[in-house]
C-alpha cells in the first residue's frame, strides 16, 4: 500500500475517532468512517477535475474544527482554499462545495453570514462549487439573492455566471455527427452458444480485427489521429451499432446526430470510468493520491482544437461569465489596457 493511501485511511479514522471519543467502540468507529468516506466525495473529485484543467496551481482542504467553539456562532469555515492563474496573475480564493440536484441552492441567512465573514475575516474571496448532476459550476458567492429569509442561488442564475472556463481553463464542445471508429471482425473460432428462447440464440465467437478505421463527418478516413482524439470520442459518448454478415461482424461507434455539447471537466468521471475494471464508483480521494490523468488536459484541448479542421468538432466554446466578479476586476481592467 502506498503512503498516501496510508496517510489518507489513518486520517479518516483519527477523525472518526475525534467526533466519537477514544472510548468508542470498533462498530461505531467503522460506521462512522464510512459515513466520512461518502460524506468528502465532492470535495475530492473537484479538487481532482481543477488539478487536471491546469489553472490551479494548489488546492487543499481546510481543517472545520475551529476554536474556541463560540467562534461558530460568527465564523463558518468553507471546505477548500484554492489558488489560480489567471493572465499570469494568482488568484488565491476560498471555495464551499455542494451537491445538489435541485436547480436552487438554499441556503439560511446565518450560514450565509458566517461563510461571508470568514472571508473577509481571512481577505480571501469565497466561491461555491456546485456539482449538478454530472456538471460542476463555479458560482461567486454574491450571486446568491436573498429571498425573504435565505438566500438563494438557482441554477440558471449559476450558469449565466459561471467561472469554470474563466477562471480554472474548463471549455465547451460539441462533436460532429457521424464522427466514428468502425471494425470490421472475422468470426474464428465458436466459443459457446445458448439458446435462450426459441427465436433467440447467443452465440460467443473468438474473432480477429481485420479492418479498423476512424473517419470524419464527411466519411473521410484518417490515417493519423491526434493523441487526444480517442479520449475526447469516448468522452462524447458515441452509440455502439452492429450488423451481421455470415462470417464478419460490423461494429461502429458512431456520434449521433442529436449528440449535444459537453463540458471538458464532465470527460474525465466518464474517461476514469471507461478504463475501469469493474463497474463500482469512482473513489475519487484515491485518484487525488494517485494523482494520475488517463489524458492530459492539454492534450485534451489540442485535439478538440485541431478537431474543428479535420471535421471531427463542430464548436469549441469559451463560456465567459456574465458579469465579471469584483475579484476580478483588476485583472479585467489590466486586459483592457493591453
Amino acid at each position: 500500500m502506498k503512503k498516501l493511501e496510508i496517510d489518507s485511511s489513518a486520517r479518516l479514522i483519527f477523525e472518526a475517532i475525534q467526533q466519537l471519543g477514544w472510548d468508542a467502540d470498533s462498530s461505531s468507529v467503522i460506521d462512522r468512517i464510512k459515513r466520512l468516506e461518502l460524506g468528502i466525495p465532492a470535495e475530492d473529485e473537484i479538487a481532482f477535475i481543477l488539478s487536471w484543467l491546469g489553472k490551479c496551481i494548489i488546492i487543499h482542504k481546510l481543517d472545520q474544527k475551529q476554536y474556541p467553539p463560540e467562534s461558530g456562532e460568527s465564523f463558518q469555515v468553507p471546505d477548500l482554499f484554492a489558488c489560480f492563474v489567471k493572465d499570469d496573475v494568482r488568484v488565491p480564493l476560498l471555495i464551499e462545495v455542494k451537491s445538489s440536484n435541485k436547480k436552487k441552492l438554499s441556503w439560511k441567512e446565518s450560514y450565509f453570514n458566517k461563510l461571508k465573514s470568514y472571508s473577509s475575516l481571512v481577505g480571501l474571496p469565497i466561491i461555491v462549487a456546485w456539482k449538478f448532476y454530472r456538471i460542476w459550476l463555479l458560482v461567486d458567492i454574491d450571486c446568491f439573492k436573498k429571498a425573504i429569509t435565505n438566500y438563494h442561488l438557482t441554477f440558471e442564475e449559476a450558469m449565466k455566471h459561471n467561472l469554470l472556463s474563466h477562471l480554472a481553463g474548463d471549455f465547451v464542445y460539441k462533436m460532429e455527427p457521424n464522427v466514428g471508429l468502425h471494425f470490421h471482425l472475422k468470426k474464428e473460432n465458436l466459443v459457446s452458444s445458448e439458446q435462450i428462447d426459441p427465436s433467440y440464440r447467443e452465440e460467443k465467437w473468438q474473432v480477429r480485427i481485420e479492418q479498423a478505421s476512424f473517419v470524419n463527418s464527411g466519411g473521410k478516413e484518417l490515417s493519423t489521429l491526434h493523441a487526444g482524439l480517442w479520449p475526447l470520442f469516448i468522452s462524447a459518448e458515441p452509440v455502439s451499432e452492429e450488423r451481421f454478415e455470415r462470417d464478419i461482424i460490423h461494429q461502429s461507434f458512431v456520434i449521433p446526430e442529436d449528440s449535444g455539447m459537453h463540458f471538458a471537466h464532465s470527460a474525465l468521471p466518464i474517461l476514469l470510468t471507461f478504463f475501469m475494471d469493474t463497474e463500482e464508483k469512482i473513489h475519487w480521494r484515491k485518484h487525488l493520491n494517485d494523482h494520475k490523468f488517463p489524458v492530459h488536459f492539454k492534450t485534451f484541448y489540442e485535439a478538440a482544437s485541431e478537431g474543428l479542421k479535420d471535421n471531427f468538432v463542430r464548436y469549441v466554446i469559451h463560456q465567459q461569465p456574465y458579469k465579471i466578479p469584483q475579484f476580478l476586476e483588476h485583472i479585467k481592467k489590466a486586459e483592457q489596457k493591453l
